[in-house]
């Protein structure tokens, strides 16, 4: 037989006898969850506003809508502390009974964000001048969220930990290992109630500066994991 197909097999057995040996060593495993969660007061407000026109004129139409939004844009950056950004920008045609295009209607939004909410206010009471309101949702800054994720996720490990001593202990087996773990986290926006009455506001020639409350959510880290035990 041939040098190297000797080598081949001895090769083989070797990592055969390796993957054995591990399996080998494979005991029990259990997989469970832990999680760590606190409520946090949201400190920002963002807002959804909206210039629409309709009519025939789709380029008369544009005109009007750009100006609105630049007037939004510039009306916005007045003010620190305030983030602001163009969104979808429409155009789309109204049609008669015959499916005969008649007019046109355009529509772009425009967002605004800031940790400042009296100011965010005092903004939103201004911009209803020439825009609507479409909604007004809350968070939490992503500052603050990643000092409480991080502070979370130690509290959700120890939690692992104790749980995963418990398995243990209970199981009768001297010790453990960690063979794997899948750590999430992250929040939802929060939207209340008020914007539809803010929306329904918005329509009327003098719109008054909007109440806001940002109010509060809970914060939550979940952590997977799955330990395995000793075989005594």
């Amino acid at each position: 037989m041939k040098r190297w197909l000797i080598g081949l097999m001895l090769a083989s057995a070797m990592v055969s006898a390796t993957v054995h040996a591990e399996e080998a060593q494979k005991y029990d495993r259990v997989a469970f969850s832990a999680n760590a969660e606190r409520e946090v007061e949201n400190d920002t407000a963002i807002a959804v506003l909206y210039a629409a026109e309709e009519g025939q004129d789709s380029t008369s139409l544009s005109a009007k809508v750009n100006s609105a939004i630049t007037w939004g844009v510039a009306e916005a950056k007045k003010i620190d502390g305030v983030e602001a950004r163009t969104l979808s920008y429409t155009t789309y045609p109204s049609y008669d009974d015959k499916g005969k295009i008649i007019g046109w209607q355009v529509r772009q939004t425009l967002q605004v964000k800031s940790t400042e909410i009296n100011a965010m206010s005092t903004l939103l009471g201004k911009l209803q001048e020439q825009l609507r309101i479409e909604s007004v949702n809350y968070a939490v800054s992503p500052k603050v969220q990643k000092a409480i994720e991080d502070e979370l996720i130690a509290e959700a490990l120890g939690n692992v930990k104790r749980r995963a001593a418990q398995v243990q202990s209970n199981m009768g087996r001297s010790e453990y290992r960690v063979v794997m773990l899948n750590i999430q986290s992250g929040q939802q926006v929060f939207m209340p109630r008020a914007p539809i009455a803010m929306m329904k506001a918005a329509t009327m020639d003098a719109a008054p500066a909007p109440a806001l409350e940002a109010g509060k959510q809970t914060l939550r880290v979940d952590v997977a994991a799955e330990i395995e035990l000793s075989a005594k």
